[in-house]
């Protein structure tokens, strides 16, 4: 594919992506409260679904938020598109990518710790590095821990594959798993793109566990669903969905409805959350062929727009 074509340079939107002083920034609320609108902590699971990749999970007190992209309007991200052909010793092309409809609004100040699936602009781009403070706790894997720092973040942790970590809770924790997300299923294209993470989440209190898998960018390739099989049963699972790079050199890189299929079969879900589709203009793949495929499977499917808030179990 060529030697001028890496990861580092795939990522690498220095002089390209539009000045932060020139970002169209979303409103965001400013009251600090953990609570629902009754004014009780939250004991139940909810996942707030904000478009692209980004969520907010909140759970006993605790708000946890995924992949951060804020960008808005016609050029809400400015990124390498994958759904074009291009010479590959040169790179692909740069375009802004839209985002349909607003951002919700959301709190801010109540999110405890970011994870981060990878770096590429559609999973943590210039608005969310312009907005979120610098002290936030970010994990991540050890590569984008890197691009991070180089950001200015400095409260980052590294979880690698098959290791944990927890957070608590006022009356239990949440615990995290890291397991691999393999961006492509092509060998050579994926390690042009870089390896990723998913994550395992467990959301414990007493004698209570609700567990979610959220998958990444990946592809329900061996290694990754024998690591997440060992890990217990899903209530919860949300995949990447989109069907991003079809049209382009580098092939499919997120998941299609045909993968997920493939991937509920295997794991056998409760429930699944599809997210990774619809907000963007990089996505390719309509959501209804998921809705259409999933049509006389036994997992619940829950198609949300962005904003809704979905409680759990």
């Amino acid at each position: 594919m060529g030697d001028k074509m890496n990861r580092r340079n795939f990522l690498n939107l220095s002089g390209i992506t539009a000045a932060t002083s020139m970002l169209a920034l979303p409103a965001f609320a400013s009251t600090n409260t953990q609570q629902d609108p009754g004014g009780e902590l939250l004991k139940t699971l909810e996942v707030q679904w904000l478009g692209g990749a980004t969520m907010l999970i909140r759970f006993d007190g605790v708000t946890v938020m995924t992949d951060p992209a804020f960008g808005i309007g016609d050029q809400a991200i400015v990124m390498p598109n994958p759904n074009e052909m291009f010479d590959p010793t040169k790179g692909p092309n740069i375009k802004p990518q839209p985002r349909f409809g607003e951002l919700p609004q959301f709190n801010l100040e109540s999110i405890t710790a970011t994870f981060v699936s990878h770096m590429h602009p559609d999973h943590f781009d210039k608005a969310a590095e312009a907005a979120l403070p610098s002290s936030m706790e970010i994990i991540s894997s050890d590569f984008d821990r890197a691009i991070l720092e180089e950001k200015g973040f400095s409260n980052t942790t590294v979880l690698p594959w098959g290791e944990q970590l927890s957070l608590p809770t006022n009356s239990g924790k949440i615990q995290v798993t890291s397991v691999p997300a393999k961006h492509s299923q092509n060998p050579e294209i994926l390690g042009i793109i870089g390896r990723g993470n998913g994550y395992f989440f467990e959301f414990l209190s007493g004698n209570e566990k609700i567990t979610l898998y959220w998958t990444g960018d990946t592809f329900p390739e061996e290694d990754v669903m024998a690591s997440v099989q060992q890990l217990g049963d899903i209530d919860i699972l949300v995949p990447h969905v989109g069907a991003v790079g079809s049209t382009g050199t580098l092939g499919q890189i997120s998941m299609g409805a045909s993968h997920v299929v493939e991937m509920a079969g295997r794991l056998k879900p409760r429930t699944i959350l599809p997210i990774h589709h619809s907000t963007f203009g990089l996505y390719l793949e309509p959501i209804w062929e998921l809705t259409r495929a999933m049509q006389d499977h036994p997992s619940r499917l829950d198609v949300i727009s962005e904003g809704t808030i979905v409680t759990y179990p």
